[in-house]
């Protein structure tokens, strides 16, 4: 069984936790020493050892891999550090601030025959491969793509959310040519609602809504194609019916994305060849809005 270290256990590095705790020993646990996030791994995991320097984990020969969860902004940090270090790295999205940084990190795992995960979850759900599957015999004519919530603040709403939704559409069309800003508005901070229209090679109406400050929580993306209109609510696809003018349950699954990609990432550990398209992906992803 691999030797897991994991930085950063705030919302969800403690999910991390939960899923990597089944398929994997998480030897380290290491954040700034927030007393709650803390109280609850000694409460729930009280095997796992916690530290506050990150040093702690680079030092330890035994450690196979680490897991990154913390703040944006110091992916690149803890990621090079690990990668120099000679530890497999599983980083949550999106790679980096910036596409230097990320290539940067890319370079020195394919020296180091290193894998370098990045964990875009969407990339591994099951309605998106369902989708996917349809859309190779369906022609896409537009697509929205919707996200009400209401925060977190601390992240910029580009790097956090709108990289969900570039990584989505990259698997459908190539690069987007350009991201138009529709309206850019600040409430909590410079930026909380944010619309773009996508621009593509070929003509395609695509538009995407970011709102975190919203009194509900939903997303959605919907897809006109020539021949249907699909709706892919949070866990669900749903497929407009013509006759009854109402969108139906077309596709569930008991699958969950999160634990389809933890898996992923050990198995990756494990190849002599490593598959660097997912980072990749992420790289082209950060390139795309880190100027928005």
């Amino acid at each position: 069984m691999k030797n897991l270290a994991i930085v950063g256990i705030g919302y969800w590095g403690k999910k991390l936790v939960s899923e990597f705790s089944k398929i994997a020993n998480i030897k380290f646990c290491c954040s700034q020493g927030n007393p709650s996030n803390i109280n609850w791994l000694h409460r729930n995991y009280p095997k796992v050892n916690f530290c506050k320097n990150f040093q702690d984990i680079l030092d330890d020969s035994t450690i196979d891999g680490i897991v990154i969860a913390s703040p944006i902004d110091t992916h690149f940090e803890y990621a090079l550090k690990s990668l120099k270090s000679k530890k497999h790295v599983f980083i949550e999205k999106p790679i980096s601030t910036n596409k230097k940084q990320g290539q940067t990190l890319l370079k020195i795992a394919r020296k180091n025959n290193l894998e370098i995960f990045v964990g875009h979850i969407f990339l591994y759900h099951p309605v998106l491969s369902k989708l996917k599957k349809l859309m190779k015999k369906e022609k896409i004519n537009s697509i929205y793509l919707g996200w009400h919530r209401f925060g977190p603040f601390k992240e910029k709403l580009s790097l956090d959310l709108l990289s969900h939704y570039i990584i989505i559409l990259k698997e459908f069309f190539n690069q987007p040519k350009k991201l138009i800003v529709k309206s850019k508005i600040g409430c909590v901070t410079n930026c909380d609602i944010l619309s773009l229209n996508v621009e593509f090679p070929k003509k395609l109406n695509c538009i995407i809504e970011l709102n975190r400050v919203s009194s509900y929580k939903q997303r959605e993306i919907i897809i006109k194609s020539n021949k249907n209109l699909y709706k892919w609510q949070d866990d669900f696809l749903l497929k407009f019916s013509k006759k009854d003018g109402i969108f139906k349950k077309y596709f569930s699954t008991s699958l969950f994305p999160l634990q389809i990609e933890c898996k992923k990432f050990l198995k990756n550990m494990a190849l002599k060849e490593k598959n660097y398209s997912n980072t990749e992906k992420s790289i082209q992803a950060v390139s795309i809005i880190q100027n928005l």
